[in-house]
């Protein structure tokens, strides 16, 4: 979550008289990090001419020198993510182009925090103030800013940055300034990149003294990316371009509102000599059918680079960025679009209901030309993540593109996952640093942090291409530096065919054949399909070198990645690169690196073969994981290591002492404190099995009241159960084991371990400890220490070993031995209640997805359930945990949930239809968006179409909601319903089946009115309805006459939330 804290008080910095008094906080930020390979400058006179920075930089450069007073607020992502830049050089005393230190003001973000800025303001007048700010700040500001009107003077630069709580991510929100900026009557410029953000800061702040003026930009990537930037002008004629453009400002009073920032563009193109800058830029055919018009910094950027190419390929289509969207000039708009346009798509940025590029377009359009050019638009949200294909994708929706047309991915492209406390998350800032030493390459450097997943990942891209803007989606090579970033990303989703990917292994590799085969299944099948070259770094063979101690990993990989980056480079080359991304820190010989990197290419990089059986590689356990890291901070993940006590037993004394004097112990009670969602409890109301008694799957039907609980549910989302052992298990263990039930345990809470829980002993197997579950490797290592017998710890440190992985698999796999069955089969080993408690795993919440729509039931919650259930060898039933739980729950039983949000959303517009495709208990989320959707109906509201394909062995036994759906068929809510049964026939039939059968009108759903497809459900028949998906596309380009990568569009509508699997 962003670290703004709307309470804070209005707390602005004093500053300092001296260099020496922050100098701790000015090397921190002048120095290099993970995520700034180049720092910040000390002085902002040495940004001129061919520099290494940031856009942002750029700006906070050129307002910094020609400002007397600064107001700065805080940032969601890091609170300094603005003002860092300022507060360096205010800290070495750096003068303005007057010869004074700026005043600089910080502020937290809160309600009414634009009182001190519009007091400052009131009493200034006339010299303009500059004011640093996120998008999402100017919603705080704008109840106190509209008593004062349009004409304050201020120069507001602003990062359209916001935190998206329904991706958790840190997005380029638009949508929330451009809203303030037009209630307010305020004038908005946007630059593209780097170099115009230079020239529209100086603009901006000329503008001001006539009326209050936005600098808008993209915030994430103005503010994370640095790389290379040519032309930046001095300060001195940032300076003269200042002051000649204040002497037209008498001018520009006298002008409409709506002409005076193309006056002003105009004036400022003039007087700095530079490619003009306009207010609608155009690119593309020279008389073009179709226009598509955006707005925003990357968005733009993309666009008519793309455009450009498809141009000069002769395809008939133009594109026009806009610069200034307030106030919008109709008539300078409409001089944009050339004379043979027919057809109008904007590239639109919406958030429920919020847009404003498309109105503005169509009325100017309606006003200059006529009803007679028809505007269309492609809707995206702010958390929608750009890139060169994607951009393709949205293009080829709409136009014919011939596939010679179509631009090719770029060369020099590199990736980089890792932990984001990792020994080597450091190295892709060094080799950032290391290739921009190289004149022919244009760099650019782009760290990302998620915060969320694995505890904290990290991301970075490097590109060296002439053409940069957006993601990386076609890397050269692909570095991944711990394989439990395998296990939370697909990182081959932006590799380029043909790719290299470097594994890295801080273990030694003793067999590549075993090492390879252990990889994910996902990411083999993908390794298969993308045809990448796969390459293991083994730091552990590579070993410790006494001359470079501490750096010797680095050096190994990145000798690997100039291998794989550079194939043709020999080791010279090698050993000077590595050199130089030590920098400073170099005090190594060449000849000692020279050694290294021989040792390395003999021992520490080794090939790995892909199997074409890895195609059809899967796993019971495989899900479908994001292709992209969420951008949830600017910062990696803050940890800790808590010190505290063991789990120990406690007295009953003790505890009644606990009770009795709370506020003495600080004693809280709460409802299931080791848990770290928000619960709530709830009641039973129905549970009825959907299958017949005799037949061998249970698939119920449950409901929780949940009348005064305070629960809330959206469509999509999953409801988390929180169950509990089975109490006569938990008994037979217990007592076969010598532990007392009622005996009290202390232990550390697992989100505050300063906090501890008292509980009894049964309550904390029954709650708490997975004593029925699937013990993992660490478990035998752990048990080992506490076997007396030598043979039994011999034989649990086997299986804890490589050597011993045939025996864990039989364990896991074969024998499905629970931990209360291993600690009966090793009887020695006997740890005590608490030291059990430190070694058994916690019991997981389970999460089923939402079947009912709260609209249409209020006060409960429904869920679909079947009951796993099998037999092992020695002839005994094993249940799935939670299923069974709950399907033994009475009516009136009362248990713990908690709410997780999904990806299943409905579409935007209730226009939109839908296509939906289910597997057993995978229709439970597509009950909800029924409900849902006749709900919308009775609202009055024009609905989609809604197709539904469900699977299963037998209608008899597996129809699953049969009646509803033959229901909302029958009452035209619904337009399909393609049930596949099996086993009904001698031939077999598949949901697959049922979708090609409607394949001409799924495509005209799907492309022609831009529907959402899913599927939920079991992960393997996703390559076969992936397929069908694929058809669909295929049918649409060959009903508009071209050929598409269909295979690469499945990818785009994933990116884009418009085909949403949810598989397990």
């Amino acid at each position: 979550m962003p670290s703004i804290d709307e309470k804070t008080s209005v707390t602005p910095s004093t500053g300092s008289d001296s260099e020496s008094v922050n100098s701790e906080t000015a090397s921190s930020l002048s120095s290099t990090s993970p995520s700034s390979p180049f720092g910040l400058p000390l002085d902002f006179e040495n940004l001129n001419g061919t520099v290494l920075t940031s856009p942002h930089t750029l700006v906070a450069s050129v307002v910094y020198f020609l400002s007397e007073n600064v107001f700065s607020y805080a940032a969601p992502g890091a609170d300094a993510a603005l003002d860092a830049p300022l507060q360096l050089w205010r800290t070495f005393q750096r003068k303005n182009y007057q010869g004074v230190v700026p005043e600089l003001n910080r502020f937290q973000v809160r309600s009414g925090a634009s009182n001190a800025l519009l007091g400052y303001v009131s009493q200034s007048e006339t010299i303009p103030v500059s004011v640093f700010a996120a998008g999402s700040a100017l919603n705080y500001m704008l109840p106190t800013l509209s008593k004062a009107g349009s004409k304050l003077p201020l120069a507001l630069n602003v990062a359209a940055l916001d935190y998206d709580t329904t991706t958790s991510t840190l997005v380029p929100d638009y949508l929330t300034p451009i809203s303030t900026a037009r209630s307010l009557g305020w004038q908005v410029i946007t630059p593209f990149d780097a170099n115009e953000a230079q020239y529209t800061s100086i603009l901006a702040l000329a503008l001001s003294r006539v009326q209050t003026t936005v600098n808008l930009y993209d915030g994430p990537n103005f503010l994370r990316e640095s790389g290379l930037t040519k032309n930046v002008i001095t300060k001195d004629q940032s300076a003269r371009i200042f002051k000649a453009l204040l002497e037209q400002v008498p001018t520009w009073k006298t002008l409409p509102a709506s002409k005076r920032v193309h006056a002003a563009l105009k004036a400022l193109n003039e007087v700095s000599g530079v490619s003009p800058i306009k207010s609608f830029e155009y690119s593309g055919h020279a008389t073009p059918q179709t226009v598509f018009v955006t707005y925003g910094s990357v968005e733009s950027k993309i666009l008519l680079n793309t455009v450009a190419k498809l141009g000069a390929a002769n395809v008939s289509v133009g594109a026009v960025a806009v610069r200034v969207p307030l106030p919008f000039d109709s008539e300078s708009f409409a001089a944009a679009i050339p004379a043979t346009a027919q057809r109008i798509v904007v590239i639109n940025q919406v958030s429920g209901s919020s847009s404003f590029l498309k109105q503005d377009v169509a009325s100017a359009l309606y006003l200059e030309r006529g009803p007679q050019i028809r505007v269309e638009g492609y809707q995206y949200a702010p958390s929608h993540v750009w890139s060169q294909s994607s951009m393709q994708s949205i293009i080829s929706s709409f136009v014919v593109v011939p596939e010679a047309s179509s631009t090719s991915p770029s060369s020099g492209n590199f990736l980089f996952w890792s932990k984001d406390n990792a020994k080597l998350v450091d190295l892709p800032s060094k080799l950032a640093h290391s290739l921009s030493l190289d004149p022919s390459n244009h760099v650019r450097y782009r760290a990302k942090y998620d915060n969320v997943a694995a505890a904290g990942m990290f991301q970075a891209q490097i590109t060296t291409s002439d053409f940069h803007a957006g993601e990386i989606d076609a890397a050269d090579v692909v570095v991944v530096e711990s394989a439990e970033v395998l296990d939370s990303f697909n990182v081959l989703s932006s590799a380029k065919s043909g790719a290299t990917v470097l594994l890295v292994s801080s273990k030694k590799i003793e067999d590549i054949e075993s090492y390879a085969e252990s990889l994910p299944a996902a990411f083999r099948r993908a390794s298969v399909k993308r045809n990448v070259k796969l390459v293991a770094v083994d730091l552990e063979s590579v070993g410790e070198e006494e001359a470079t101690q501490g750096r010797t990993a680095a050096i190994a990989l990145q000798t690997a990645f100039f291998k794989a980056a550079y194939p043709a480079a020999d080791k010279g080359y090698i050993v000077n690169k590595v050199l130089a991304s030590a920098g400073a820190e170099a005090e190594l010989l060449a000849v000692v690196i020279a050694t290294l990197v021989s040792k390395v290419e003999e021992v520490g990089i080794k090939q790995l073969s892909t199997k074409k059986e890895w195609a059809d590689a899967v796993s019971e356990e495989e899900t479908v994981l994001p292709n992209r890291l969420l951008e949830t901070s600017f910062e990696a993940n803050p940890r800790y290591e808590p010190s505290h006590d063991a789990p120990a037993l406690e007295s009953s004394n003790e505890a009644k002492k606990r009770v009795v004097f709370k506020e003495s112990f600080n004693t809280q009670s709460q409802l299931r404190p080791d848990l770290p969602v928000r619960n709530f409890v709830v009641k039973v109301q129905e549970n009825k099995r959907l299958t017949p008694a005799e037949y061998s799957r249970n698939i119920f039907h449950i409901e929780f009241d949940i009348t005064g609980t305070g629960l809330t549910y959206d469509i999509g989302e999953a409801l988390g159960i929180h169950g509990r052992n089975n109490t006569k298990d938990v008994g037979e263990f217990l007592a076969s084991y010598g532990l007392n039930g009622t005996d009290l345990i202390q232990v550390p809470h697992r989100e505050n371990a300063d906090m501890l829980e008292t509980r009894t002993v049964f309550q904390a197997f029954t709650e708490n400890l997975d004593i029925l579950g699937k013990p993992p490797k660490r478990f035998y290592e752990g048990l080992a220490e506490y076997a007396t017998d030598s043979g039994e710890r011999a034989k649990l440190e086997h299986i804890a070993s490589a050597a011993g992985a045939s025996i864990l698999k039989e364990y896991q796999e074969e024998e499905f031995y629970t931990y209360a069955d291993i600690l009966d089969l090793f009887p020695s080993a006997r740890p005590s209640a608490g030291g059990l408690a430190q070694l058994i795993a916690p019991l997981k919440r389970r999460e089923y997805s939402i079947a009912s729509s709260q609209k249409m039931h209020p006060n409960a919650v429904h869920l679909l359930v079947v009951v796993v259930d099998w037999i092992d060898k020695r002839g005994r039933v094993r249940s799935g945990h939670c299923s069974k739980y709950l399907s033994g729950l009475s009516v009136g039983t009362e248990l713990v949930v908690s709410v997780k949000p999904s990806v299943m959303k409905l579409p935007p517009l209730s226009t939109q239809p839908i296509v939906m495709a289910g597997l057993g208990t995978g229709l439970a989320p597509f009950k909800a968006f029924v409900e849902e959707k006749l709900w919308q109906k009775s609202q009055g509201l024009e609905i989609g179409e809604i197709y539904l394909y469900l699977g299963a062995r037998h209608k008899k036994e597996e129809y699953l909601y049969g009646e509803l759906w033959e229901a909302y068929l029958h009452a035209g809510v619904m337009t399909r319903v393609g049930a596949a049964f099996s086993r009904d026939q001698e031939f077999k039939i598949y949901i697959q089946d049922k979708i090609r059968e409607d394949l001409t009108e799924l495509t005209e759903a799907i492309s022609d009115k831009n529907g959402s497809f899913y599927l939920c459900g079991p992960t393997w028949p996703v390559p076969d309805i992936t397929a069908c998906l694929q058809d669909i596309i295929t049918n649409d380009a060959a009903k508009r006459g071209v050929t598409v990568d269909s295979a690469h569009e499945v990818e785009e509508m994933k990116e884009t939330g418009r085909y949403v699997l949810e598989v397990y």
